[in-house]
């Protein structure tokens, strides 16, 4: 779960500042200022969806609310890539997109500590939480390669957000721990 937070992040969240530029340039836009726009308020989305997080974590469990997460974030990721080219629906899209696809974030520090005993705690959901990074740092690097092989962003991103679903496949595994003290470990 968390290769597929931290790879779709730097995977295709990475690329939105690029995307609504060219939708922009293509409207006689500022790209410049579009593509500035688009980070600030993919981020107040983002924002939001940290902190909504915790609130439904507690109200519906950790699983559920994950899951909820990962599968907004499949759903929108061609939501905005391939079918909003309107700048004015763009600057919705990314608000909602961001608040599900970086406010996933939020599922590692509300539930991936939960998973382990008091004296694994620390190393067991920092290993998880970084361990990730050592195969998401690709994602920068093959972008170039990826966007030009599947012909756009679009494409590109959707394909790469078939990461999703990994997230959806293993979370069912986890353990749910709404309600459990950590004391019971």
């Amino acid at each position: 779960m968390s290769l597929t937070t931290t790879l779709a992040w730097w995977g295709i969240s990475t690329w939105i500042p690029l995307y609504v530029s060219s939708i922009a340039e293509e409207s006689g836009g500022s790209a410049t200022a579009w593509a500035s726009g688009a980070g600030m308020i993919y981020n107040i989305g983002a924002i939001a969806g940290y902190i909504a997080f915790g609130f439904l974590a507690d109200a519906l469990g950790r699983k559920p609310a994950t899951m909820l997460y990962f599968a907004a974030s499949l759903v929108l990721t061609p939501v905005l890539f391939l079918w909003t080219h309107d700048l004015g629906l763009i600057v919705v899209v990314l608000v909602i997109n961001g608040f599900f696809t970086l406010g996933q974030y939020t599922w590692m520090p509300v539930w991936l500590p939960e998973f382990y005993p008091t004296h694994l705690r620390a190393t067991g959901a920092a290993f998880v939480f970084n361990a990730a990074r050592f195969v998401a740092f690709l994602g920068p690097l093959l972008a170039g390669a990826i966007i030009s092989a599947l012909g756009g962003y679009g494409i590109a991103a959707t394909v790469v957000g078939l990461i999703y679903i990994l997230g959806l496949v293993v979370a069912p595994f986890c353990p749910e721990t709404r309600g459990r003290s950590l004391d019971d470990y």
